[in-house]
């Protein structure tokens, strides 16, 4: 069963604006269906760079391949030719202006710090694609994001009818994650556990190490990947991290950046109205799907009535959260950049949300409980205080059922908000 991405109008407009459209994300989030089941772009002009015969000609004549092939034609894992396939795409569109020419797919970001920005600059439309999010499981239109910043809302005291927001439901969806296949395919806990086995597999012995040509790190990146999978949720100390596994600090900081650049790893970057001062703090912790995580922390479907007692209960919740939110900002037509916030004297809210046309700022703290209040929430006031007029909401998501005033511009709402958009 395909599932529609809400991606796909967001790509077509890049199509319609852009000689070339970039889609990045993690392996097996569905690139390559979104180019071209989503797009309509015919199966004969889909070529992959995993085949050795097309990277092949990729390689030995990057001019004479891009050249021949149909217009909108998808190069899927295009980094693996490098930068000179990109040259020759940059000298093909530089000649023949016309919209849409090439659909770029690609599961590493290593290109982006070799001068791919530079090289496709005001050519190409960029798009980055997260696993599923809840919504595109139901069919849902999601449009929280758009609420958060609609003068409009009209938000209410309700109660969320009880299949809304299931927290035994929300603990599956954390437990699965998002990645299309085992979605689809409905894979058991054991069948679920192979998969992830699998795929980080794949992922580290293919991309990661692709930039360190040796294997003898692999052992030490899945290291550090479980590593910052136990600290989902916390602030990178670069430091704490290279004790704890025994390595020095230039190598931690190699490797995640490798691991952010295949896109396993994502570090939320602080939020602060000071430049200076945000240069200062440290990003937090997250993974690009909560199943993955989940694996990687050892929670399978056994630990699914005790997760409400589990210590990763709450980091787990975040994650869900984060992540759905950032699932959200990649295909909204509203930019907005996402950060989470602490202070020097430890108050935080776990996502900021700024639009960045506007400069106006929504903020959203994760609570694992079910009953909210406004003590949970003294952080989003602090936020509300100092930043005046610029904040428009801050919102307390929960696994309760309840949506609640908490003061001015501050609402307690379950977390099926995310997808339902009205809470009920």
């Amino acid at each position: 069963m395909l599932l529609d991405r809400a991606a796909t109008i967001e790509a077509a407009e890049m199509l319609a604006t852009f000689r070339v459209l970039i889609i990045s994300g993690a392996r097996q989030v569905g690139k390559s269906t979104l180019a071209s089941a989503q797009l309509g772009v015919d199966a004969g002009h889909v070529f992959s760079l995993d085949d050795p015969a097309v990277l092949g000609r990729a390689l030995s004549d990057p001019i004479g391949f891009a050249a021949a092939l149909p217009h909108g034609s998808v190069i899927d894992e295009f980094q693996r030719a490098g930068k000179p396939l990109l040259l020759a795409i940059k000298q093909i569109v530089d000649a023949i202006p016309d919209k849409g020419q090439f659909i770029l797919t690609g599961s590493a970001n290593y290109l982006a710090a070799r001068g791919t920005t530079e090289t496709l600059a005001g050519r190409a439309g960029r798009l980055q694609l997260w696993p599923l999010s809840i919504g595109e499981r139901l069919g849902l239109p999601e449009q929280f994001l758009g609420q958060l910043f609609d003068d409009d809302r009209n938000w209410t005291a309700a109660t969320a009818a009880p299949d809304a927001n299931d927290r035994a439901q929300i603990m599956t969806w954390i437990l699965e994650g998002g990645f299309p296949e085992v979605v689809r395919d409905q894979l058991t806990p054991t069948r679920r556990a192979r998969w992830f086995d699998a795929y980080t597999d794949d992922v580290v012995n293919r991309e990661a190490l692709r930039p360190i040509a040796d294997v003898r790190y692999e052992h030490e990146l899945r290291r550090l990947l479980r590593a910052l999978a136990a600290r989902i949720g916390t602030e990178l100390v670069i430091a704490d991290v290279a004790r704890d596994l025994g390595l020095d600090r230039a190598t931690v900081t190699n490797y995640v950046s490798i691991l952010e650049a295949v896109n396993l790893l994502h570090l939320l970057p602080a939020f602060s109205t000071s430049a200076t001062t945000a240069a200062k703090q440290r990003p937090k912790i997250h993974l690009v799907d909560s199943g993955l995580a989940a694996h990687l922390n050892g929670l399978g479907e056994r630990d699914l009535s005790s997760l409400s007692t589990n210590r990763l209960l709450g980091p787990m919740v975040e994650q869900f959260v984060v992540t759905e939110v950032l699932k959200q900002a990649s295909w909204s037509q509203r930019g907005v950049n996402v950060h989470h916030y602490r202070d020097r004297e430890g108050r935080e809210a776990d996502i900021v949300i700024e639009d960045r046309r506007t400069g106006r700022v929504a903020a959203i703290e994760v609570k694992a409980s079910s009953t909210p209040d406004a003590r949970g929430a003294r952080h989003l006031t602090y936020l509300r205080d100092r930043l005046g007029d610029r904040f428009t909401i801050g919102v307390l998501l929960h696994l309760g059922p309840q949506s609640l005033p908490l003061g001015d511009r501050l609402w307690a709402r379950p977390i099926s908000t995310l997808w339902t958009g009205n809470g009920q």
